[in-house]
């Protein structure tokens, strides 16, 4: 059987209403050449019965069923297992892809010494069934590697700058450098998994990264199951992640440069799980309480340097240092700027803000 091109794998569980979207999108696309694996992780409704009657259509689609319930990071890893594509895309059963998305990704990987492509992508907010917002994202153009700066550096450097390294579902990788060094996605964690898949593969690459600025992909952000997971507000899971960005940088000499790159990336993940807490379901006392563990966790994190990361980015950590250390101020002020965030008509003058703060 002739190998295909690009492999793509979907960790499917109780999606039988978005999965048929997910994959029309793909069948759209004007790039023909790919195979597609589902993995069914045990679900409980109809996805085994929906994903079967698509792969019946369409001989590239592939239905493997999980015996039982292991979550997305072992459905992934079965599908990297059974994966015969030269490249491999890890995408999400409930979001869509750009019509020529799959054409424009291939484009950017077969360039010369690219080991990675990376798109921007559309956010689009919705509760109860209705659309609030829909914001295009990632799409700047990002800093160039300084002539004496390391990789690792480069990457810590643009880790702090937006979201656009984190996740999977905006990438192509190389299916050799994944098979090679035996890169999986971790078990048992539960939030920030793509990212330690990332630094993994980013650890591993002697190539580029090809930035995309189009928005291929569109994430639905669903707010009526509360915008973020429960596993983000379990503040322990943001230091392990911290955890393997340190490791990610062991290597990488001390430096005034690390250390300041190191603490804006840190004060980033706090307002990031301020916005969790502030969009939870917690009552309000247990709000209270997550923030002071906050404070008491990193209370102590020190500012960058403003010649090294800018004097408005200093003046950003300020003034979350000071909000941790008042959680009922927190509370408003962190609340107001996830509703500007999500709402139709301030959600793309927010995403301007981070853009212009950045730059």
């Amino acid at each position: 059987m002739t190998k295909p091109t690009l492999s793509i794998i979907i960790p499917a569980y109780n999606c039988e209403n978005h999965i048929s979207h997910m994959v029309q999108s793909i069948q759209a696309s004007s790039f023909p050449d790919w195979e597609l694996i589902i993995v069914n992780d045990k679900s409980t409704d109809r996805t085994k019965v929906v994903v079967a009657d698509l792969a019946k259509s369409d001989r590239r689609i592939n239905l493997v069923n999980q015996r039982q319930n292991g979550g997305a990071s072992v459905a992934r890893n079965t599908g990297i297992g059974k994966a015969r594509g030269q490249y491999v895309m890890f995408l999400d059963a409930d979001d869509e892809l750009k019509p020529h998305a799959l054409a424009t990704f291939i484009k950017a990987i077969e360039q010369p010494q690219v080991d990675l492509a990376v798109s921007g992508f559309t956010i689009q907010a919705f509760r109860g069934g209705h659309r609030l917002s829909s914001v295009n994202t990632c799409l700047n153009k990002l800093p160039d590697q300084g002539r004496d700066e390391s990789w690792r550096l480069y990457i810590l450097r643009l880790l702090g700058l937006d979201g656009r390294l984190y996740q999977v579902w905006n990438k192509i990788y190389r299916a050799d450098i994944i098979h090679e060094h035996q890169l999986t996605f971790p078990v048992g964690i539960n939030f920030g998994e793509d990212l330690l898949f990332n630094l993994s593969y980013y650890a591993h690459m002697t190539g580029r990264i090809k930035f995309i600025h189009q928005p291929l992909y569109i994430y639905r952000q669903n707010l009526d199951s509360g915008t973020f997971s429960k596993s983000s507000l379990i503040y322990a899971n943001r230091q392990q992640n911290y955890r393997a960005v340190l490791d990610f940088m062991s290597t990488e000499p001390d430096s005034p440069t690390k250390a300041s790159l190191l603490s804006w990336l840190r004060y980033n993940w706090i307002y990031s799980h301020l916005l969790a807490i502030s969009s939870s379901q917690l009552s309000h006392t247990q709000k209270l309480t997550s923030m002071r563990e906050i404070a008491t966790s990193d209370g102590n994190t020190p500012f960058s340097d403003p010649v090294i990361i800018g004097s408005r980015r200093v003046k950003v950590e300020k003034l979350l240092h000071y909000l941790i250390n008042h959680p009922r101020l927190a509370i408003s002020v962190i609340g107001l700027s996830n509703r500007v965030k999500n709402s139709r008509l301030f959600a793309g003058v927010w995403q301007s803000a981070r853009r212009r703060l950045n730059n």
